[in-house]
């Protein structure tokens, strides 16, 4: 926290440092900074913490989202070439928020709606991904588990493999209906479907190589067939030859409407447990400020 305050006193800028203890308090700490016109709002965490501002900030506001990667994977630092330090990640945000290094840029990000208990609709905004299946699985697995959450704080990223290895044991694909854009639906067998605003599933599987935040619409990469088939062609996640894999399709779309035809696959959005109710989700175009030193990033469209 301190660090966070000298880096914006050495700027000139006047800061106020919150400690949030809960994702709600993340949010509303954001919709407080929205109101009162802050120019810009930092997460101090990972990209949970990040998705918990995002709830908080409304479609449009001019309150930019800036990043410190104090968490496990750190994806959206890693995706925008943000430095990995504190000071430094700071420092260089703020000269884009001043238009001295890169900019404040208008991003896209995801919507997914959900229904609740009582048959009344509900969203969650995305910035990085939303997925079905082994993936969601995996952190589910994490989020229930003592002894997960335990390899997770000595591993960090690692771990959520090997959770995806001890959810894929014994695991059949999960049938399911979708439809993309208001096409007729489609049915598919599916170990694993990831929507992707962004291009990466952590930091080291490139699920979605064409993916940009600028571009209006999210991309799907979907794999057929048992969650292990996944896990198999996770070595072509380099590079850009994921999409071209055996039994992977991927697709480019405004919104993707789905239904399970037997249970239900998990969920989760960027990186946190998803609701179990689920159904649909839809791009918002520009709809996000977000402070990116460095423009030329390929998922800013660099």
């Amino acid at each position: 926290m301190a660090l966070c305050r000298a880096a914006c006193d050495q700027r000139g800028h006047t800061a106020e440092v919150i400690a949030t203890r809960t994702p709600e308090e993340a949010t509303e700490t954001a919709r407080q900074a929205h109101e009162s016109g802050a120019a810009a709002i930092f997460g101090c965490g990972g990209d949970g913490t990040l998705s918990s501002i995002l709830q908080g900030l409304p479609v449009g506001s001019s309150t930019a989202l800036g990043a410190v990667p104090l968490g496990t994977a750190n994806v959206w630092a890693y995706e925008t070439n943000l430095p990995m330090t504190p000071m430094a990640a700071i420092s260089s945000q703020l000269a884009a928020l001043e238009g001295r290094e890169g900019s404040s840029i208008w991003i896209d990000t995801g919507r997914v709606w959900s229904t609740n208990a009582d048959g009344s609709v509900a969203s969650q905004r995305f910035l990085l991904m939303a997925s079905w299946g082994l993936d969601a699985a995996a952190v589910n697995g994490i989020a229930g588990s003592d002894r997960r959450r335990g390899m997770k704080r000595m591993l960090g990223e690692p771990a959520y493999f090997l959770s995806a290895v001890q959810e894929a044991i014994g695991r059949k694909a999960w049938p399911i209906a979708f439809s993309l854009d208001g096409a007729p639906p489609r049915t598919v067998e599916v170990g694993l479907m990831t929507v992707g605003n962004t291009r990466m599933l952590g930091t080291w599987l490139e699920v979605n190589p064409k993916a940009t935040v600028v571009d209006g619409e999210l991309d799907l990469l979907m794999f057929k067939g048992a969650p292990w088939r996944a896990l198999a062609l996770s070595p072509f996640a380099r590079h850009g030859w994921l999409p071209h894999g055996p039994g992977v399709s991927n697709h480019r779309f405004r919104r993707l409407e789905m239904t399970p035809l037997k249970e239900t696959p998990p969920m989760q959005i960027d990186g946190e447990i998803g609701p179990a109710t689920a159904y649909a989700i839809d791009i918002e175009p520009q709809a996000l400020k977000a402070l990116c030193p460095v423009p030329t990033s390929e998922v800013l469209g660099g």
